[in-house]
């Protein structure tokens, strides 16, 4: 029978496994194609077709101009079958997909999703069932019409269920293999990034694997997700889920929640970072360092592969988690990572919003950092350094930075790592009191540096952004989800024309800054200026004869995904009669 699979690109394959050239139907016929695959096994009458194809701009004789798209699809996709026979049948004055003619991984999707209504919690079936949606889901339906009314509900419909199978079966994998459960939450909450039961998942995961520091990282970026944008804290259960690992913590016990692997896990593997890193960790390192980089270089990555080296001896908070929420939230963290005691972490959880540490409260806290320990092997006589990382560094407000400044001073053994996007980015902010004297860029992983994961493609496709990497070997919705917040995130501080550059660099390929300036209606200055931007942003690649294009396929793809085709096409026939 014929298989018409509408998650993803369209395609249509034979029942031979020949593979049908739905790809070269008009544009047109795709959609109404399309529309009758998302309202399967309902009539659609001609003219709600039409309205769902062409809305408000519809051709002089729209039942016609239908009837002429449906007779296209038959003759391109059931050659040899009379019109009766067909899977797109005509009925009651209009047009239905019957889903007993051809295969419509949609219409199994949905049946799916109705089979588990009817299966109780624990049933071994639902895992199956899951098993199945996740293959079917890996990609969302209608790419090519993002922005059409008719596709949403089904593009809704198709995310919660992706996103309820990878956390139903990250519950059933933690107990046997945390691994793939960590993997499948992580995976959950990139497509609903405001579900608490995703970051449960992914901390219980995290902390079955001994990974207690990204346990915490998960909660704070819940938090802050939660905060920034609906104006809420995370549940109680999350709330004691946090204390618990922080408890466990400081006693050195495995989390009650945590589940222990049956086998040994593989780490993720980190990549690069070698010459950074030896900074860190030479006997004589700087007291202060800044790691900076856009978003998506790594900076959590690389602050996390620290404490990895100097187990015990690195605290890692994040500053833009405590907006809002608790000044010395990030302090907290740091602290409960290095082992500080209950009355330490009293002292910072009851600090006010507006009033600084005091005197006596800053030295409870200098002498859990900086009293003399053990020596490190080899170095007679020398202090164990203890590391203090802060990310999102330049969120700090005055009094977090007056308090480090102490603390740097005051504590012989503290070093101190603060992470944040760009040196500009601290300009006029209380972090530049505190000076740069060591400044480390995360620069995009080289060739080399990826050539450990086996895989020729994977610079193209990413451009060395390690947030990419991370993210390329997961199902395309989420690495192109991840590649859009990337290219979002790193053009926030730019000027209006970065985003337009980065559209028509998508539709058209590498352009000289000749071609963009004609093209944008910019000022060349402005437009150069910009060009600059998106190259120190590694978003964009320069080639020896001056044209411009993106790095990473992934950004161009995702991009180049939210231009309808009617712009498309109108940039193409534009430059093309220069």
């Amino acid at each position: 029978m014929l298989r018409v699979s509408v998650l993803g690109q369209l395609a249509v394959t034979a029942a031979d496994g020949t593979v049908l050239p739905a790809g070269e139907l008009p544009r047109r016929a795709r959609q109404v194609l399309a529309v009758l695959a998302a309202r399967h096994g309902r009539i659609q009458t001609k003219d709600a077709l039409a309205d769902a194809v062409w809305g408000t701009d519809l051709p002089g004789n729209h039942v016609s101009t239908l009837e002429h798209y449906v007779s296209v699809i038959r003759r391109r996709l059931q050659p040899d079958d009379p019109a009766s026979a067909c899977f797109i049948v005509t009925q009651g004055g209009g047009y239905f997909f019957d889903t007993g003619r051809a295969i419509l991984d949609l219409a199994e999707l949905r049946q799916q999703v109705r089979d588990l209504d009817g299966l109780p919690g624990g049933d071994p079936e639902r895992v199956k069932r899951q098993e199945e949606i996740l293959a079917l889901a890996r990609e969302l339906p209608f790419p090519e019409d993002p922005y059409a009314d008719w596709a949403d509900s089904a593009r809704v419909e198709v995310q919660i269920a992706a996103v309820a199978a990878r956390v139903e079966l990250a519950t059933a994998s933690l107990p046997t293999d945390p691994t793939r459960a960590l993997r499948l939450a992580q995976e959950a909450i990139e497509l609903n990034p405001f579900l608490e039961r995703a970051y449960q998942m992914a901390m219980e995961a995290a902390a079955a694997l001994d990974r207690r520091d990204d346990a915490l990282r998960f909660f704070e970026r819940c938090r802050q997700v939660l905060h920034d944008e609906l104006g809420v804290t995370p549940s109680d259960d999350l709330m004691r889920l946090r204390r618990q690992m922080l408890a466990d913590r400081r006693t050195g016990d495995t989390p009650k929640t945590a589940h222990k692997p049956a086998r040994p896990s593989v780490p993720e593997r980190f990549l690069g970072r070698v010459a950074e890193l030896r900074v860190l960790l030479e006997p004589q390192r700087p007291r202060m360092v800044h790691i900076v980089g856009p978003s998506g270089s790594g900076k959590s990555a690389f602050l996390a592969e620290l404490a990895r080296h100097l187990v015990g001896r690195v605290g890692i908070g994040v500053a833009g988690s405590s907006v809002g929420v608790h000044r010395l939230a990030w302090l907290h963290a740091a602290l409960a990572q290095l082992g500080a005691g209950p009355e330490v972490l009293a002292v910072v959880d009851a600090a006010e919003a507006e009033r600084p540490l005091c005197r006596s409260e800053l030295e409870l806290i200098g002498a859990a950092l900086g009293a003399p320990a053990p020596v490190e092997p080899g170095s007679p006589g020398a202090i164990r350094p203890v590391v203090l990382a802060v990310d999102d560094a330049a969120d700090l407000d005055a009094a977090g930075v007056a308090e480090l400044a102490w603390l740097s001073a005051n504590c012989p053994a503290l070093h101190l790592v603060l992470a944040y996007c760009y040196p500009s980015e601290i300009v006029r902010r209380p972090l530049s009191g505190l000076g740069t004297p060591v400044v480390l860029r995360l620069e995009p992983l080289t060739a080399e540096e990826l050539a450990p994961l086996g895989d020729d493609t994977l610079l193209e496709r990413t451009g060395g952004i390690p947030a990419l990497v991370a993210a390329a070997a997961r199902p395309r919705e989420i690495a192109l989800g991840v590649a859009m917040q990337t290219a979002r995130a790193r053009t926030r501080w730019m000027s209006d024309p970065a985003w337009e550059i980065l559209r028509l660099c998508a539709v058209l390929g590498d352009l000289s800054a000749a071609d963009l300036v004609r093209l944008t209606d910019y000022p060349a200055g402005e437009v150069l200026a910009t060009i600059d931007g998106l190259v120190h942003a590694r978003l964009l690649g320069e080639r020896d004869d001056g044209l411009a294009g993106h790095r990473a396929t992934l950004i161009r793809d995702a991009v180049a995904g939210q231009v309808s085709g009617a712009s498309a096409r109108y940039l193409r026939e534009l430059r093309a009669s220069w």
